[in-house]
């Protein structure tokens, strides 16, 4: 990730109040009032894409692409016909760009490396406030080195509503942090370590994909 967008999400971290205590001001629970701050941060991160796309527009018009590493991308489970709601998109942030020509369509089986994290929040570790981003599935330990990693193979119609729409828009060799509302995650219901009322942040890198009829 780029320097500034690691400074950006420092100070969304700061500026949502990430660290919150519970009614006995003496003690601290970091995942107190979850929906609404879950809620909150995914608005945060919707204002971000917007402003740096409308900004990419009015600067390079039909262009803007390839001057924004930000896009918004509506699931691919609502009407293309109406706009909805900001909870019926994904946002994403661009890390490496692939040159893989085409996309998977949602009846594809994807092989991809990816890290899914529940929104940052703070926690004390040895009497230091420090940001915890929690991990609750991988395919890969510490930092992503292709040539070792064992892809993740799974069909695209078998992730939720926001991941499958990412994979629906990336090329073989992309690599992209994806930012996906409860609403389109396990909204209500947990899951695993996933908790209620998540924003889900995954980095995905998609290596290949195939149609059913040259699968398993």
């Amino acid at each position: 990730m780029t320097k500034k967008f690691i400074s950006w999400m420092a100070a969304l971290v700061v500026s949502l109040g990430l660290f919150s205590c519970s009614e006995d001001d003496n003690v601290y629970d970091a995942y107190a009032n979850w929906p609404a701050r879950n809620a909150e941060y995914f608005t945060q991160i919707v204002n971000q894409a917007q402003s740096a796309i409308e900004a990419a527009k009015r600067s390079y018009g039909d262009e803007w692409e390839a001057h924004c590493e930000w896009r918004m991308y509506k699931s691919t489970t609502k009407s293309p016909m109406q706009q909805g709601s900001h909870t019926d998109y994904i946002c994403v942030h661009i890390e490496e760009h692939g040159t893989g020509m085409g996309c998977p369509i949602s009846s594809d089986t994807v092989c991809v490396n990816y890290r899914g994290t529940l929104m940052p929040v703070q926690e004390q570790v040895n009497g230091e406030w420090v940001k915890d981003e929690k991990i609750f599935s991988q395919s890969f330990l510490g930092e992503l080195n292709p040539a070792i990693a064992v892809p993740a193979k799974m069909k695209v119609s078998s992730a939720v509503a926001g991941f499958a729409t990412a994979l629906q828009y990336m090329h073989i060799g992309d690599k992209w942090t994806v930012y996906i509302p409860t609403e389109l995650a396990y909204g209500g219901k947990e899951s695993g370590m996933v908790l209620p009322y998540s924003t889900l942040t995954f980095f995905i890198n998609l290596v290949d994909y195939y149609s059913p009829k040259y699968g398993d």
